[in-house]
């Protein structure tokens, strides 16, 4: 069906796939250009067609059967309807929430059905099936996919949209890019990164990326682990993602981001809300399958001349010269009985990374000397909606979504280790109607991990010899390392009850009033556990110590093989051998953190007059883990200035409650497995036993408190005006987030300790304009969409997240972090005032056109983004303050960022309705070179110019 791949642009420049690769970009800029006037006159058309704009009205109808709800529609919006009960009868439709005039309502109710409501002479509404092209429903008047009905501060970015911005690794975050307000990590778009597929973090309105709720389908798929965790290297906390399943776009029907003025029905975030939802099925059966294709060698690389050189040497999965990418997807819908349909998917990526094993393209004679890490990506996904009764409406699902790494320590033998993370989902929900509410019950259970699998638990940094002969030779020394870290395990079980009342509108001392409740209650289990003990072997020359030894024979008269060698190393004397006579020990062991939690909601929705709405709610939440609950107020006004909502004006005050992750709970219990360095020695040509275990100390550095939930509060404004067959939005939205969570040093009489506390704190002003098509643009047998933004961020945080420290250990209070000053940017000011350092571009803007030809069976995408300058600040030595020495911080500045990305879907008929298609996306048409920053000083570069190409078939 195509509105997987859809409508899509205002224009297309149609260049051979060779030459994308040689023409300047000043002359596709040129060509982009030179299709400016029939945009020109969409805009024109858009601009006749608004004149005739009917009366629009709020509507609030639930998911549900396609029959009863046109019935309740067609009486709501007060015209007759007429409907063929045989044309409905396998239908559901999604919800509608918002304000729409009544051709909008019948578009949004019938989306992808094949079924279009056509107005009559006589007034009367008559429902037609009408041409199908695969997905695409031809002559139905389609509402702009990114439309916001409910409140300025949600956008939905429906199922034509997500096909136009495809391409990539189809991922939830990546999908977001369309919108305002969100800012995405560095890492997303670097050209040395490119062959992972890991999914887009992003940050909502400044807050940490961490911050945002992930949903799937109703279901909670947000990770609670350690989501700052990064660095698949470190030898204790695996790397995480702040989402607990890779989601593919393909999967989805809508996603559905509530920004600001957030409903009560929501908790646990002070970031957004990112809802992500699949379709029901529409037809009795069908489905597509297709291959998508990318590789490094239809990408343009962005490199220094320096880092042209260390590319190709490269053993680091942050500098990738190569990759090749394949992503397979499959999916079914269809309707076993009239009351019962079901959809399935299944989509595996796969990555393929080769590196060099050795630094400077060292060529090993004991080991390989190029290696191959691999990224994978699974979604496996069934649901099913069934109608048991009339008003008794139940569905269900079931996902498994894995990933699994594979990755390798550079300059050293068999050291391969997997980082497997994802999980699974089972989602159950039953709604009925019992008089005048609606309830609504969904069971849900689920389990994600960030763990490490590793093919060796010990890890031997032995000097280069005849034996030990795969090491690389350096200025200062010449090691042979082998080895790995061992298993560590870090999951989460989540099991919870939600529970939903929706009250029919009624009316109360003159006020109509829409009242919902709801409550959740969820056991959450989570777990750190060190599968297999893990020993660091080194050799020591520290005090006297010696590695050298003329023998392998131990204390107990045994003969050491694994860790002595009688081969003579590199600086050693002749006739000597080495041993290890150090070693860390990483003692096996487990450590829960289980919580239950329990969130009560109420929200009454008060049309005061009939243009004026307010919304008052308030949630509570309850953690077992956390010193005390929260009370979130939330409070929204919403006022039709015209009664037809061409104007709207909108106002809230809310309060959002985040949550805290289970690092914060288990970081000393996992330090305590951990052993001092301890050694052995050779007495009389014999090696010693080893010297008793000591406890690392480093545990009791890290001191237990309360830590509370950290908050934001919110003001927000918007307006909103139709005009000229356009949508207008000026939304200002100011956030102070407080009790945020930052490592805390500080003294306790003599001891540094470390605890994690509730000291950070962020300040964010958002401003955005929005500009997008009211409804589809036609011109000369084309269909055309509209989305433009802009806006400005400005962000001061203390810290850019929690493994940031906030140091008051100094004996001088002028050095503390609570007090210190800084020089910043020449100006002396407050630590805790610097500017973030990622997702921190202030100004950005972005234009999407979507633009289907059905002659042609030719759909086409462009998304035009600027992302303006943006500075970043690095230390550099220090500056004078009333005779005290201050740290001194340089500003970096880096450009503004402009991209052009396009997606062309063409489709080729075969038979009995169906297609195969191919797919052409195209990141970055221009070729620009785009600065941006890693984590050091060295300037790096997003992507160049990508291409992705997309082969499938659809029945």
């Amino acid at each position: 069906m195509r509105d997987e791949h859809p409508l899509t642009t205002a224009f297309i420049i149609m260049i051979p796939l060779p030459a994308l690769f040689r023409r300047p970009a000043a002359r596709a800029l040129a060509s982009a250009l030179a299709t400016l006037p029939p945009a020109t006159a969409l805009l024109a058309a858009g601009h006749a067609s608004a004149q005739h704009a009917a009366p629009r009205q709020h509507y609030s109808i639930p998911a549900g059967t396609l029959s009863s709800s046109l019935t309740r529609f067609a009486t709501e919006a007060g015209v007759p309807l007429s409907v063929n009960a045989a044309l409905v009868a396998q239908h559901r439709s999604t919800a509608l929430d918002g304000s729409y005039d009544v051709e909008e309502g019948f578009a949004r109710l019938l989306a992808g059905t094949g079924l279009a409501a056509q107005r009559e002479p006589n007034g009367t509404w008559v429902l037609r099936a009408v041409e199908r092209q695969g997905e695409t429903t031809l002559g139905v008047v389609q509402v702009t996919s990114t439309h916001a009905p409910e409140s300025a501060g949600t956008r939905n970015i429906g199922r034509e949209t997500l096909g136009a911005l495809a391409g990539g690794n189809r991922d939830i975050g990546t999908a977001l890019r369309v919108l305002p307000s969100i800012q995405f990590d560095n890492n997303q778009f670097h050209t040395g990164r490119q062959g992972e597929l890991a999914p887009a973090e992003v940050s909502i309105h400044g807050a940490k990326f961490y911050d945002n709720q992930f949903r799937f389908d109703g279901m909670s798929i947000s990770s609670d682990i350690d989501p700052v965790a990064s660095n698949p290297n470190n030898n204790s906390t695996p790397s995480s993602s702040s989402q607990g399943l890779a989601i593919d776009t393909s999967l989805l029907c809508e996603i559905k981001v509530h920004d600001s003025n957030v409903s009560a029905e929501y908790g646990r975030f002070s970031g957004g809300v990112i809802e992500a939802e699949t379709c029901a099925p529409q037809r009795d059966f069908g489905g597509s399958l297709s291959l998508e294709l990318a590789r490094s060698s239809w990408m343009n690389y962005k490199l220094t001349d320096a880092q042209k050189e260390s590319y190709g040497l490269s053993t680091s999965d942050s500098q990738q010269r190569e990759f090749d990418k394949k992503i397979w997807r499959l999916s079914l819908e269809g309707r076993p009985s009239e009351n019962l349909g079901l959809i399935a998917s299944v989509v595996r990526k796969r990555s393929e990374i080769p590196l060099k094993a050795y630094d400077d393209g060292y060529v090993s004679p004991g080991d390989s000397s190029r290696k191959k890490e691999t990224r994978s990506s699974d979604n496996y996904y069934l649901r099913g909606f069934w109608t048991l009764a009339p008003d008794v409406d139940a569905d269900f699902a079931f996902s498994h979504a894995p990933s699994d790494d594979k990755h390798f320590i550079a300059n050293t033998r068999d050291s391969e280790f997997r980082m497997i993370s994802g999980g699974h989902g089972i989602n159950l929900g039953l709604s009925h109607r019992h008089d005048a509410v609606r309830l609504s019950h969904r069971l849900q259970w689920n389990h994600y991990e960030s763990s490490r699998d590793a093919d060796n638990t010990v890890f031997k940094n032995w000097r280069y010899s005849d034996e030990k002969n795969w090491g690389r030779r350096t200025s200062a020394s010449w090691n042979s390392s082998e080895g790995g870290y061992g298993d560590v395990e870090q999951a989460q079980n989540t099991l919870s009850y939600l529970f939903k009342a929706e009250w029919e509108p009624f009316e109360l001392a003159g006020i109509r009033h829409t009242l919902r409740a709801g409550m959740e209650l969820s056991r959450q289990e989570r777990y750190y556990e060190r599968k297999t003990e893990y020993v660091q072997y080194n050799q020591n020359t520290a005090a006297g110590r010696n590695p050298n030894t003329s023998s392998c024979m131990t204390a107990n008269g045994t003969i050491d093989t694994e860790t002595c060698s009688m081969a003579r190393p590199w600086n050693g004397a002749a006739g000597m051998g080495q041993y290890m006579n150090s070693r860390i020990i990483h003692y096996a062991g487990k450590f829960d953190v289980d919580s239950n939690g329990r969130s009560f909601f109420i929200e009454d929705d008060m049309r005061l007059v009939p243009t004026l709405r307010l919304r008052l709610g308030a949630r509570y939440d309850g953690d077992s883990l956390a010193p005390e609950s929260t009370l979130s107020p939330r409070s929204a006004l919403f006022w039709d200035l015209r009664g037809d909502g061409t104007t709207r004006l909108e106002a809230g005050l809310n309060r959002y409650y985040s949550r805290n992750f289970m690092t914060y709970y288990t970081t000393a219990k996992r330090l305590s497995l951990q052993t001092e360095a301890h050694y052995r020695r050779v007495v009389g040509g014999v090696i010693s036993d080893w010297d008793t275990p000591v406890q690392s100390g480093t545990w009791q550095f890290y001191r237990d408190g309360d830590i509370k939930v950290p908050y934001s509060d919110e003001k927000m404004l918007a307006f909103n005006q139709q005009w000229g067959g356009f949508d207008w939005g000026l939304k200002y939205v100011k956030r102070e987030s407080r009790d945020e969570v930052v490592i805390h040093y500080y003294r306790e009489g003599s001891n540094i300790r470390r605890r994690w506390e509730n000291l950070g704190r962020t300040d964010s002003n958002t401003l955005s304009l929005t500009m997008e098509s009211v409804r589809p643009l036609r011109f000369a047998g084309t269909e055309s969409s509209l989305l433009f933004s802009i806006d400005r961020l400005r962000s001061e945080t203390s810290h850019n997240d929690y493994e940031d420290t906030f140091n008051d250990s100094s004996a001088d209070p002028r050095r503390q972090d609570s007090e210190r000053l800084v020089r910043y940017d020449g100006k002396f000011i407050q630590y805790r005032e610097r500017p973030v350092n990622n997702f921190a571009r202030p100004h950005a803007a972005r234009l999407l056109l979507n633009t289907s030809i059905p002659a042609a069976r030719l759909d086409i995408g462009n998304l035009f983004t600027w992302r303006g300058s943006y500075r970043k600040f690095v230390r550099n030595g220090s500056a004078d303050y009333n005779g005290i020495a201050v740290d001194n911080y340089d500003l970096h500045t880096f450009g503004s960022a402009i991209s052009w990305d396009m997606r062309i879907n063409y489709a080729i008929p075969t038979r009995d309705g169906q297609e195969a298609f191919v797919a052409l996306s195209i990141d970055n048409v221009l070729d620009r070179a785009n600065a941006i920053e890693d984590s050091g000083s060295e300037t790096v570069y997003e992507k160049g110019r990508q291409v992705w190409v997309e082969f499938g078939y659809r029945f």
